[in-house]
């Protein structure tokens, strides 16, 4: 209610969320193929079967377009996010419980976490994002649990429907794979053919849906594609393409929409047109990016071009030549920069990244009015948030250098709960390369767990000095 308070809703149209960025897309998919039982896109009046996402959202949307219209659709997938929101509130700090057998960790988490914005926001989106958090924590809850195999059957359940919405999800699987050999075959001594049973039950629900979905692209697409055909949801070669492998190259920003990203020196998404930006003139980038193939000025005439390739105004002709030109121009300067600065592209540029991926406000996206412009209750709800966002961030990884100075006292599954948070903090920026804020809110929830951990264990060394300190 304080985030949709901030963010003036509901719409003047009914609406209890919003729905931008992405959220066309979405809808699109699912409405075709509510309509035709295809899982594609509509172009030339016809659905072309589409793999550059997997249809975990779509599988929830579709259903509803049997029976509603497009508004309450919406409304409905909105309502349905933030109830499984709270629910997975309680199963993440059930999770805490489990692993670090102490009362005072599940409340901590719970409560923090209930309060948190960071995560919460997106459940007023339709978006991947809300659905996804929800699928993991159920289903990591149901793993650490495992009290049965339907335990594991369930859990796989909801890490499936997790990285049918996140592909980048999938290795944790394999993890948890391997957690579980450990754990059930060196630790407890199970027989091997008991392990290989629960390993069954936790992938069945993976491997059913991996075969249904792989057939079915190569029916349509005659290629073996076991997950999406890339990391840019199926966009078509051309020049935004080109521009954003060209800015990740060499660690800059490639999100448009974010006003402090090196990409909107190109580019800027129509939905910050009326913001300033961080850069306002090529020779603001470090000197390092810039190799024998282009300087300041070379990507200032690209950045013209780029404008002409989307001007409405001129030729369809002239806008597919000057398209083509930028992409073959962006492809050469990236080739160039590969070459000639191979350790700025492998190594200085991923780690550039990294603080741009973590180092924010975390409450950039509560109000949508400027903070000069809020009133004292709206600016201290903004700060209270950046304050949790740096208690969780920085309180929460903390708990890596703890556990190393404690290797032998820590239990294996401790690590398990620090490897999601460190999983996509190095697939994200280092890896991929992406770093769109809301890619970390899988993290989230579990250096929730962790810092409210550490938080523990400083309230109990002032309060209770002789207690042990290990949970």
């Amino acid at each position: 209610m304080l985030l949709m308070y901030n963010l003036d809703l509901p719409q003047s149209d009914g609406l209890l969320g919003i729905c931008n960025g992405d959220c066309p897309d979405y809808l699109h998919t699912a409405q075709n193929m509510a309509n035709t039982g295809t899982f594609g896109r509509l172009l030339d009046g016809e659905v072309h079967p589409y793999a550059g996402r997997m249809p975990g959202y779509d599988v929830v949307l579709a259903p509803l377009f049997l029976f509603f219209d497009d508004f309450w659709v919406k409304n409905f997938a909105y309502i349905l996010q933030i109830i499984l929101s709270a629910i997975s509130t309680y199963f993440l700090a059930k999770t805490a419980y489990l692993v670090f057998s102490s009362p005072k960790v599940f409340y901590l988490t719970f409560f923090i976490y209930a309060i948190n914005s960071f995560v919460t926001f997106y459940d007023l989106f339709i978006l991947t994002e809300s659905f996804c958090v929800s699928a993991l924590v159920i289903g990591i809850y149901l793993f650490v649990a495992g009290k049965n195999h339907w335990y594991y059957v369930f859990s796989g359940a909801f890490l499936t429907w997790a990285i049918l919405m996140r592909p980048y999800l999938l290795p944790l699987l394999a993890v948890f794979c391997l957690y579980l050999f450990y754990v059930h075959f060196y630790q407890k001594k199970k027989h091997l053919f008991n392990v290989f049973k629960i390993l069954v039950s936790l992938n069945s629900i993976f491997f059913i849906s991996e075969v249904i979905w792989t057939a079915r692209n190569y029916h349509h697409f005659n290629k073996f594609i076991p997950i999406v055909t890339d990391v840019h949801a199926g966009l078509r070669e051309g020049k935004f393409l080109a521009l954003m492998e060209f800015v990740q190259a060499w660690g800059g920003d490639m999100v448009s929409w974010n006003p402090k990203a090196e990409i909107t020196l190109f580019y800027k998404a129509p939905q910050i047109n009326h913001l300033s930006t961080k850069y306002n003139s090529f020779e603001e980038l470090p000197a390092y990016i810039f190799t024998s193939a282009y300087n300041a000025d070379s990507l200032q005439k690209v950045k013209l071009l780029y404008a002409t390739a989307d001007d409405p105004s001129t030729t369809e002709k002239n806008r597919i030549a000057a398209d083509l030109q930028v992409t073959q121009t962006l492809r050469k300067y990236r080739n160039s920069f590969i070459e000639e600065k191979p350790f700025y592209f492998r190594v200085v540029a991923p780690l550039s990244l990294l603080p741009k991926f973590l180092l924010h406000s975390g409450s950039y996206n509560i109000s949508n009015t400027p903070f000069a412009q809020q009133n004292l209750f709206q600016k201290f709800i903004k700060i209270s948030y950046s304050a949790l966002y740096y208690f969780v961030l920085l309180v929460g990884f903390s708990f890596a250098f703890y556990a190393i100075f404690h290797f032998k006292q820590i239990p294996i599954a401790y690590w398990l709960i620090l490897l999601v948070p460190l999983y996509i903090v190095t697939l994200c920026p280092l890896a991929l390369r992406r770093i769109e804020y809301r890619y970390f809110i899988t993290a989230y929830p579990y250096l929730t767990i962790l810092a409210c951990y550490m938080l523990n264990l400083v309230l109990s060394y002032f309060i209770k000095p002789n207690q042990p300190r290990l949970g």
